[in-house]
């Protein structure tokens, strides 16, 4: 038994001086350039969108480093060269183009400002300082997504990783997406609250085209128009347009309304009067209106085909 104990402490001892070996071998500094690459920390991300929204005259920041791999660290300084890299821009802009989307725009002159295009690994480190990017939003047009590569073009003399050599820097065009309604509260003038399906404002902003609101029918006397619908989104949102799907399988919904919007909660301000809307459509009808921040948005119908009306869905838009 003593002996088995002596051997079980033998090989826990071998074992970790051959761990503290290996963590040696990852500390010692080395001029060796053997199996050691150079590499932009975020290159392998994918690439790297800049926040464009909203647009504002102060200047926001963009940063990335170079990186050390190897087994040891740098005995010596490691200088690292970048450039705009316009090869690497048309190569990305050539696959772009096979997949049927618009090629990049070269970031505008003006559009931003790099800080140095020269950084150093210091001797015993893995990361280097950063390259600092200063760009400008409102220098940048809206309907277009522009791309500025930086690529590695000397690294002292070690390998440069050929998969992370090129960092794409992206300022996206602006897409319209729908808000996420989570939090949002929904109220209107009049609900049915009971019945075979209830017909509450949230069904609005449920996400969900068979749950429906519907004005009151019940108890009498029913609702009539005007019907006013609210939508508190909670905090200011950029706002570019609504879309309202219609009661799927009931085409005798309201036929006009209009759309008001504030931000205060007090000064309510016109969105769109007198809007069409058929109710014998099942997709989404869609509104643009004047691009701004809001916090809500109220819709009110002012007519149908009868006097009972119904909504299955209301989304909201923006930047």
């Amino acid at each position: 038994m003593n002996t088995q104990k002596y051997n079980l402490l033998a090989l826990f001892v071998l074992l970790c001086f051959a761990a503290c070996k290996t963590n040696d071998a990852f500390e010692l500094e080395t001029d060796s350039k053997a199996g050691a690459q150079i590499f932009i920390a975020k290159a392998n991300r994918g690439t790297q969108n800049l926040t464009i929204f909203p647009y504002t005259d102060d200047a926001r920041e963009f940063t990335f480093g170079a990186g050390y791999g190897a087994l040891g660290l740098p005995a010596n300084n490691i200088s690292i060269k970048f450039s705009v890299d316009q090869k690497a821009l048309d190569s990305i802009n050539a696959i772009r183009l096979n997949s049927a989307l618009p090629p990049y725009e070269k970031f505008p002159a003006d559009a931003y400002q790099v800080g140095k295009l020269e950084v150093t690994i210091p001797k015993g480190g893995m990361s280097s300082d950063l390259v600092s990017i200063k760009y400008f939003s409102k220098k940048f047009s809206s309907d277009k997504s522009y791309c500025l590569p930086l690529t590695i073009t000397d690294a002292s003399g070690y390998t440069i990783s050929p998969m992370a050599k090129t960092i794409f820097i992206v300022a996206p065009k602006l897409e319209e997406v729908p808000a996420t309604t989570t939090g949002w509260i929904a109220t209107a003038s009049t609900e049915q609250v009971t019945g075979e399906s209830t017909g509450l404002a949230s069904a609005l902003i449920d996400g969900n085209l068979a749950t429906i609101w519907h004005s009151r029918y019940s108890p009498l006397p029913r609702s009539s128009y005007p019907h006013w619908l609210n939508f508190d989104m909670l905090q200011p949102i950029y706002v570019t347009k609504v879309a309202i799907a219609a009661r799927q399988n009931n085409a005798n919904g309201f036929t006009k309304f209009k759309l008001e919007g504030t931000l205060d909660g007090t000064n309510w301000i016109l969105l769109g009067d007198n809007l069409a809307f058929d109710p014998a459509v099942k997709s989404f009808q869609e509104y643009p209106i004047t691009r701004q921040y809001l916090r809500q948005i109220r819709a009110t119908l002012l007519e149908g085909k009868q006097d009972l009306t119904f909504m299955a869905e209301f989304t909201v838009y923006r930047y």
